[in-house]
């Protein structure tokens, strides 16, 4: 449990001072020897309680524990250990003051390499679940992994003004309630970023208007990537190097990025001609590839990020490549160069790749996909549809860009039947 300092501040309701509800919970929004039985997404375990469907944060399957309440609907509830009466033996003390309060970790009760074994088996569930896939034929799940603590490049500071200054901190998961930073800063952030953190937060007036601090760091700079363009590189014996657009997004984990589009490059077929790449950015998996490639054509719905992966592609000497402002969601692709393309790269956001693109794609049917998805049930649903599209999974790789959280990306690479297998 976070200590007394590190206790969230109630910005509307704090939970523990609601009232008393029934059957086995006390005044203190208490539920008191419940069983966990397994390991769920989000980072919770599952169990059940007086007729309800729990899910708890910071227990093990296996332990009884007494939790206290965040969240109760009619059939479910959310909450996170207070206590644990059967410990696990996987169970480890906590290296962090705000854990579990904090909505940033879900793991860190549990060893890094255990909870690196929780997310391929909730991957495998994920896949067998939802894209009705037969583990047994899935290729062996490969693991891209780094360093567990200081690994974020960005981050969103939540910031608190009391009477004694501007706090920083994080909100508790699923609430609006502030959970101060420990006093020894954020793990998962660089040594730097909580320096910067420290320093600039005494310039009260700075911070008068805003609600967080959205802060970036590449190389030995901290920068408010909110008001600054960002440079990240130079990766790879061609020194690629990628400028970020002010407020852009690129992969936030700082010992990774280079890994994974490595092996995005190793997956590209030997002579392939053109490739299309839908969610571009700014150009990140297209300048990793643009040696390897006759062309590629980029799609993406932000301008800014348009014009910036086209800077990039010309700093770097790449004409092969050109991008162009395209509404993934709302527009379809463009036949010919959809038809003309035998690999399609897809890094979508959170929600999956569009019924345009998966319509696109059923109509067009590449010879090849790769597929970086940062949520694994989209990613399930979608690769049930591809399946039915013809397509057989040939490589799967979770990518743990963001360790001791819940959250994991996904590589899969696949072929439509019929083609030979890349080597």
């Amino acid at each position: 449990m976070g200590s007394e300092k590190n206790r969230p501040w109630n910005l509307k309701k704090n939970l523990r001072n609601s009232k008393s509800k029934k059957g086995n919970l006390s005044e203190e929004n208490e539920v008191r020897d419940i069983a966990l039985e397994r390991w769920a997404n989000l980072g919770r375990t599952i169990a059940h309680t007086e007729g309800k469907t729990a899910f708890i944060k910071a227990g093990i399957p296996g332990e009884i524990v007494t939790v206290l309440v965040e969240k109760e609907k009619s059939e479910l509830l959310w909450g996170r250990v207070k206590s644990v009466r059967n410990s696990s033996p996987s169970r480890i003390g906590t290296d962090c003051s705000s854990f579990p309060e904090c909505g940033g970790c879900s793991y860190r009760h549990v060893s890094y390499e255990e909870e690196l074994d929780i997310k391929k088996e909730l991957l495998l569930d994920t896949l067998q679940g939802i894209a009705k896939s037969d583990r047994s034929r899935l290729p062996s799940v490969g693991i891209l992994s780094g360093p567990s603590d200081h690994y974020r490049n960005t981050a969103q500071i939540k910031l608190l003004r009391t009477k004694k200054g501007i706090l920083a901190g994080f909100y508790r998961e699923n609430s609006n309630l502030f959970v101060r930073l420990p006093e020894e800063g954020c793990r998962q952030l660089p040594k730097e970023m909580n320096e910067y953190l420290s320093f600039v937060l005494r310039d009260s007036i700075r911070w008068t208007n805003k609600e967080e601090c959205r802060l970036r760091f590449f190389g030995n700079s901290v920068i408010e990537y909110d008001e600054e363009e960002a440079t990240i590189g130079p990766f790879f014996e061609e020194g690629l190097v990628w400028k970020i657009p002010i407020g852009g997004f690129t992969q936030v984990n700082r010992f990774l990025i280079e890994p994974w589009l490595e092996r995005i490059r190793s997956w590209i077929p030997t002579g392939i001609d053109s490739v299309l790449e839908l969610y571009c950015g700014a150009g990140l998996i297209s300048l990793s590839l643009s040696s390897k490639i006759k062309r590629l054509t980029g799609y993406e719905l932000s301008g800014r990020s348009v014009r910036m992966a086209r800077e990039n592609a010309e700093a770097a000497g790449r004409k092969n490549l050109s991008f162009e402002v395209l509404d993934l969601e709302k527009e379809p692709l463009p036949e010919k160069i959809s038809l003309e393309s035998d690999l399609w790269i897809l890094n979508p956001p959170r929600s999956g790749a569009s019924k345009k693109v998966m319509a696109s794609l059923e109509s067009c049917k590449p010879r090849s996909l790769i597929y970086s998805s940062c949520n694994h049930t989209t990613l399930a649903r979608d690769l049930r549809a591809m399946d039915e599209f013809g397509y057989r999974i040939e490589d799967l790789v979770l990518a743990d860009f963001f360790p001791r959280t819940h959250h994991f990306e996904v590589l899969v690479r696949l072929e439509r039947n019929g083609n030979k297998t890349h080597s």
